[in-house]
């Protein structure tokens, strides 16, 4: 795949300015970034094959159908105003692979995570000792960023770009296979921005990271701008889906800046806030402790402390440019997690110093903390409260043996999608989703499932059918509706339609809907 070409050729640059490792310190790390790599792959390979889609991964599926008609693609992107199309084009490749199924759709995003915490790595190895360089790479996956690494969206493989690009521009600062590094720097920012809107932000701690070398410097690297500025196309691509898209017109912001952006890093660290107090307690505990140091000179530059901090701070750039397209979700501050990452090992090294027992103490933390993530069921893991289930999954055996005499209105959009997705082809047929735009804005003031999911879902086949509530009322007096939203309840307290509650042998409860 081309992301681990690059993070190899990234890999294989040689030392600039700093003297060469013994054998021994060069090839230590190799059995943990190994046995690390399986541990992670494993399992994750298993979920990925295992867990069912989510609507915003049917999403990704529907989508990858249209990769072998370039022109559809494009027509459908720009109704979608969304996700640009590299996510979806290497589904389309990963699927002609492994199969139409969930271990296929997923398995780029598995790849691509696991290249951003390898990338990681390979940014502090000429800093750190090693240890904390590892240490830094399992904090990653072991904040919120570890939920979106068998996700089929488009999430992990702009966190991959955006570790590639960090590499990259370290590697074209040092003059370390220079032509390579430049080249790596700017199809990765060009992937990045094909690959998610909200990569846009990695202007921020690129920018910080080049004019804090500017300043040190006094006097600008061209070629280092010039791969900066040859991300410009893809930065058009994403202006002109945005502008056909117009999601500003579907969605609303939710919540205030200040408060999104605290809960974006409190679901980021949430469920790493363990290994964080263990590893801290441990450098506390043994920065006292005499042990032979280090005889390499260590420490972060200050250029690259500023891109650190750059992508730490990302959530205040990410949800402003929020509100230009409409809802903030924490997620979309993902990148954000490559520099607190960075920046905690940084801060452990610190108060440990070179203290060899410090390093290790705080890789046991979160080596430990990551293979015990890693086996850990599902249920389990720190990080199952950010899980978006698949919330047709309990109901679909049910709607499979209800009265087969009239139509059935699923009421929770997502549910509906992810219902017309598994289900058989004739319970597929019966099932309705009704729009009423109008009523939808004075409810929530979002119109995103009436109004644009009908329009997407014309570019693929769509088993289930959007429609009208009151051209469906008028054709059907008659039908059931399961877990009925508040436009069917409105309907009923207008005195428009009556609700009569049933229930399956199995007392799952629907309800019988009249109109009148």
């Amino acid at each position: 795949m081309p992301l681990t070409a690059a993070a190899i050729s990234i890999a294989d640059l040689p030392e600039s300015g700093v003297a060469s490792p013994s054998g021994f310190r060069r090839w230590g790390p190799a059995p943990w970034l190994v046995l690390l790599s399986a541990v992670y792959l494993v399992p994750t390979c298993i979920r990925a094959a295992r867990e069912k889609l989510w609507f915003d991964e049917i999403g990704t599926f529907n989508a990858a159908t249209l990769v072998t008609s370039p022109g559809r693609l494009w027509s459908f992107l720009k109704v979608d105003g969304v996700f640009p199309p590299l996510g979806f084009a290497l589904a389309a490749g990963s699927e002609s692979v492994f199969g139409r199924s969930e271990f296929g759709l997923r398995f780029p995003s598995v790849i691509a995570f696991w290249i951003m915490a390898l990338c990681v790595y390979l940014f502090f190895r000429r800093r750190l000792p090693w240890p904390y360089g590892i240490a830094a790479m399992l904090l990653t996956s072991l904040t919120a960023a570890g939920r979106y690494s068998y996700e089929a969206r488009p999430y992990a493989v702009m966190l991959a770009l955006a570790g590639i690009a960090l590499v990259a521009w370290q590697a074209a600062a040092e003059g370390r296979r220079r032509r390579t590094a430049l080249v790596a720097l700017a199809v990765a920012l060009v992937g990045a921005l094909l690959s998610h809107a909200m990569a846009v932000t990695l202007a921020l701690p690129l920018l910080a990271g080049e004019l804090t070398r500017t300043v040190q410097r006094k006097r600008l690297d061209w070629p280092v701008w010039c791969a900066f500025a040859s991300a410009t196309p893809a930065l058009l691509v994403l202006w002109t889906l945005k502008t056909a898209g117009n999601a500003s017109a579907y969605w609303r912001f939710n919540g205030s800046l200040s408060l999104n952006i605290f809960n974006t890093y409190l679901e980021m660290l949430g469920p790493a806030i363990t290994p964080l107090i263990l590893a801290l307690l441990a450098v506390l505990v043994l920065r006292g402790q005499s042990t032979s140091p280090s005889k390499r000179t260590l420490g972060i530059r200050g250029c690259e402390l500023a891109a650190l901090v750059g992508f730490a701070i990302i959530p205040f750039v990410a949800v402003p440019l929020s509100t230009l397209g409409g809802m903030y979700f924490p997620r979309y501050s993902l990148n954000c997690t490559i520099g607190l990452a960075g920046l905690i090992a940084v801060l452990l090294f610190r108060i440990g110093g070179t203290n060899r027992l410090s390093g290790a103490a705080v890789l046991a933390a979160f080596g430990m903390s990551f293979v015990m993530v890693q086996s850990l069921p599902e249920e389990k893991r720190p990080d199952y409260g950010l899980k978006v289930l698949n919330a047709s999954e309990k109901i679909q055996p049910f709607l499979e043996r209800m009265p087969s005499d009239a139509p059935i209105v699923i009421g929770p959009p997502m549910t509906f999608v992810e219902l017309e997705h598994y289900s058989r082809p004739g319970l597929a047929a019966r099932l309705y989703y009704l729009t009423e735009p109008a009523v939808e804005a004075a409810i929530d003031g979002d119109v995103l499932f009436d109004v644009k999911m009908p329009m997407l879902a014309r570019f693929y086949p769509f088993r289930a059918h959007y429609e009208n509530y009151h051209s469906f009322v008028a054709a059907y007096k008659r039908f059931y509706v399961v877990q009925p939203i508040r436009k069917i309840v409105r309907e009923q307290s207008l005195g428009r339609l009556s609700l009569l509650c049933r229930e399956t042998a199995e007392h799952f409860q629907y309800y019988e809907a009249n109109a009148r």
